[in-house]
């Protein structure tokens, strides 16, 4: 089983036992020599023979390994035959000097903390230590005289030696199980620490996901996904669950959305609102309860409910299979449920705070606009083919929102501009037209410590919107410099500007504003700007005629529109 501390370990101890036994050849060819020396009285022929057979089945263990190139669960039961085979071979022929290295091929498989591997190891080594004491009494080196009669070799020489092996066996048996016991406890902790920090992990990455949302429905896709991959990951995949969604709309009464994304409403009935699964159903109450659970796990699925200040905001149902018995699942929902609501939170703040500021804003579009004395379609049109624009350059629809809503302030430091130069007919003066300049910074000031990301997007706008892509703007940024929002947004006023009739002018063709816009790529706006302006030009027109100027001589130009249209 992947991951399990005691069989991942086996491939390790077979290389490193392969290895001991490797060993094993060199100690007994020291053995071998010192017999040729004559320091043992045994027929050197027959040792040579039983020498060369231990450490051909010696080497076996290593060699196998290098050419299979891989590890094999055989081979932790060809180690042990092998040392016990070359252990009793020894034994042959040094039989009172080899009662100690019997219990080798023992301990080598205790190294597993396989009681399996340790019985077999015992009961093959007992028959090759009866085998190699007949051996030894045939080859007539056995070294327990005067042990020479049959009976005497089996009752007073193998017979005690057996008793002391087997005991020394069970020994071997008694402490590898509980030590395998040990080790399976503190693998299945290992595994459980491991899955808790696999949970944690999903909880981290789904729940971040959560905290951008602007409104509860788009919040209530995101849960739907935390909960079914937090669910999925900590009691493994059961299959695409039946899910059902609600989010409150007014009281007892709720936005239904189903599994097939199909929404309707949802009724409360007896203070409590039911939601029916097709094998499974939950009932989510009105009014929060002290001793009732937010979150229900059951054999048939998982139902969950939000409140805030104790009202029922939303609830989730999902219909699979749960294992009651996983309680990682329910410590992992329990993190999810707190993350949850923290984020529900958190998306009605950034509601309020989007509310506000685009309260904030329109306000002071109308101000501008009223001051500047135009109708004020201008600058609902320019916001509009900003977000036509934005829509064309690959922003999401929320975020074409916020750049549309930030762009109506483009003209805001006007505010702060002398009426009598702002209102004044025809041409300005170097000295007026130099005042009028200075509203890209006035407005950037005005907004510099105003919170939020579309006020920040409105900052910037106001700021950069008079830039040239040559250089030749009222700050004098070009390129890349130029904030790239803005960027839209000076390509929209101007067009704007050119095809709106003013008091002392007629409003340009739309084809030839058009014409003139496209005139000025790389030169007064920014190449992909115009790009994106000529792709969305169908939508622009469409924009211009929804949104007429409603008093065509309503207005006198301001001195910055006259400008943009002499361009």
């Amino acid at each position: 089983m992947n991951g399990n501390i005691l069989t991942t370990s086996d491939e390790k101890t077979t290389r490193n036992i392969s290895n001991i036994l490797l060993l094993c050849i060199g100690l007994f060819g020291i053995v071998l020599a010192l017999n040729e020396l004559g320091v043992f009285i045994i027929n050197k022929t027959a040792f040579r023979i039983i020498a060369a057979a231990f450490a051909v089945i010696m080497a076996f263990p290593k060699s196998a390994l290098i050419i299979r190139g891989k590890y094999e669960n055989w081979m932790k039961y060809a180690v042990m035959l092998c040392s016990s085979v070359s252990i009793c071979l020894a034994y042959s022929v040094l039989t009172f000097h080899m009662i100690m290295p019997l219990v080798f091929p023992l301990i080598l498989s205790v190294m597993y903390f396989d009681t399996k591997l340790t019985v077999f190891t015992t009961i093959e080594t007992a028959v090759f230590m009866t085998a190699a004491h007949f051996l030894s009494a045939a080859l007539l080196v056995v070294q327990d005289d005067p042990l020479r009669t049959l009976p005497q070799i089996l009752i007073y020489g193998l017979l005690p030696r057996l008793i002391l092996f087997i005991a020394f066996a069970v020994v071997c048996i008694v402490l590898g199980n509980m030590t395998q016991k040990v080790f399976a406890r503190l693998n299945d902790s290992i595994e459980e620490i491991n899955r808790t920090k696999d949970s944690l992990d999903t909880i981290i990455d789904a729940s971040r996901k959560l905290y951008g949302a602007m409104d509860m429905l788009e919040l209530a896709g995101l849960i739907k996904y935390a909960v079914y991959t937090v669910t999925a990951k900590v009691q493994g995949s059961s299959g695409i669950p039946v899910i059902a969604m609600g989010v409150h709309t007014e009281d007892g009464v709720f936005h239904h959305i189903d599994d097939n994304l199909t929404s309707g409403l949802a009724h409360a009935e007896n203070g409590m609102v039911t939601v029916q699964l097709p094998n499974i159903s939950f009932a989510y109450p009105l009014v929060k309860q002290k001793a009732r659970d937010d979150i229900q796990i059951t054999p048939g699925g998982i139902g969950m409910s939000f409140y805030q200040d104790d009202d029922l905001l939303f609830y989730i149902s999902m219909e699979f299979p749960v294992v009651m018995e996983n309680t990682l699942l329910k410590s992992s929902l329990d993190i999810l449920y707190s993350n949850i609501d923290t984020a529900m939170r958190q998306t009605k703040v950034n509601s309020d705070i989007f509310k506000t500021q685009e309260a904030v804003i329109l306000s002071f579009a109308e101000i501008s606009e009223s001051k500047s004395r135009q109708t004020g379609q201008h600058v609902k049109r320019v916001s509009e083919y900003v977000r036509v624009m934005a829509l064309n350059t690959g922003f999401d629809e929320e975020k074409c929102t916020e750049i549309a809503l930030a762009a109506m302030m483009h003209d805001i430091g006007k505010l702060l501009i002398p009426p009598e130069i702002l209102e004044k007919p025809g041409r300005l003066t170097k000295d007026e037209f130099d005042v009028i300049k200075t509203h890209v910074t006035v407005g950037e000031e005005l907004l510099k410590n105003s919170p939020g990301e579309v006020m920040s997007m409105a900052r910037k706008i106001a700021l950069f919107h008079h830039e040239r892509w040559d250089g030749k703007g009222y700050l004098g940024c070009a390129g890349e410099e130029i904030d790239y929002i803005s960027r839209f947004v000076s390509v929209a006023d101007v067009f704007d500007a050119l095809v709106s009739k003013r008091s002392y002018k007629d409003g340009w063709a739309p084809e030839k504003a058009y014409e003139e816009i496209v005139n000025q790529r790389g030169k007064q706006f920014a190449p992909h700007a115009v790009d994106v302006f000529v792709k969305s030009y169908d939508k622009i027109l469409e924009i211009l005629k929804q949104y007429p100027d409603q008093v065509a001589q309503a207005a006198e130009e301001t001195a910055e529109t006259a400008e943009a249209a002499e361009t």
